[in-house]
């Protein structure tokens, strides 16, 4: 999933990672400089022009530093 905002990803990512099918599961944030969106996937995999934000487990966010 894409969206504009971060809040919006960190919202869509959270409401995710509660859903029963991803229980134990990562969910990442993702920011893409190209397209100047944020995108939310289980997929930990980066290319070299995005920047993870953070990931949530359970509904618990942990930021990416």
């Amino acid at each position: 999933m894409k969206t504009q905002s971060k809040n919006e990803a960190k919202k869509l990512a959270k409401a995710y990672s509660y859903n029963k099918e991803y229980t134990d599961v990562p969910v990442y944030v993702i920011y893409c400089s190209r397209t100047e969106k944020y995108y939310v996937d289980t997929n930990g995999l980066i290319r070299f022009w995005e920047k993870l934000i953070g990931y949530y487990v359970n509904g618990v966010y942990t930021s990416e530093k």
